[in-house]
């Protein structure tokens, strides 16, 4: 019995196992007359069963490449169109690397720490606070998205304080009562706008007069 642990690597997995030990059969034989007939009818056959190949352009060198590339570019074979050129492992494309910087508060998001940054860039006060105002019920809407439980402004207020490193601030009995962190306008879908703009108010049921 052959196991998969013990079985030679798929160079090219969307053709199978036995197209590829095809390949190397036609690898090992000796007459390039016979290999180039056999390369023929192995890329016709290669075709057939890609049938999603007949949308895309220049199918035929494809399939000829595909061919090369299962061979590990060392089949001996003429071709109809230029050989692939082996890729080095420098041209393997790197993987992305995750973001190192770390984010202080995750429920509020990495989008949170850029707009005060560019918030502390602000030169006149007024801009400031108004920056902050907005800020504050971003932070106050996001926060709400990870816990059942609202959030007290007065820690609103020192997040965005640390998180500025001091450059920003705001009043915390001014937020309180103008309530400056209250998001006023309703979430569609919440139960609240689904009433304001569905819900008609019962009106007393009037006969009609008898002309």
């Amino acid at each position: 019995m052959e196991y998969n642990t013990t079985r030679s690597h798929l160079i090219l997995r969307e053709y199978g196992r036995n197209f590829h030990k095809l390949v190397d059969h036609i690898k090992g034989i000796k007459e390039k007359e016979k290999r180039n007939e056999l390369s023929k009818t192995l890329v016709d056959m290669m075709r057939v069963t890609q049938p999603t190949f007949k949308e895309q352009s220049e199918i035929e060198a494809k399939l000829w490449d595909d061919l090369f590339i299962m061979s590990d570019y060392s089949i001996d074979v003429d071709s109809p169109f230029p050989k692939p050129e082996k890729k080095s492992k420098n041209n393997v494309s790197k993987r992305l690397d995750y973001p190192k910087n770390k984010i202080r508060f995750r429920h509020y998001g990495k989008k949170v720490e850029l707009l005060i940054e560019e918030a502390c860039k602000l030169k006149k006060e007024e801009d400031k606070e108004a920056a902050v105002i907005h800020i504050g019920k971003i932070m106050k809407s996001f926060f709400s998205m990870w816990n059942k439980e609202s959030i007290d402004n007065k820690v609103i207020v020192e997040n965005i304080k640390e998180l500025s490193n001091n450059k920003l601030s705001i009043d915390i009995e001014k937020v309180t009562d103008l309530n400056l962190f209250y998001k006023a306008t309703k979430e569609r879908g919440s139960k609240s706008y689904y009433t304001k703009k569905y819900h008609k108010p019962n009106r007393p049921f009037r006969k009609k007069r008898m002309k």
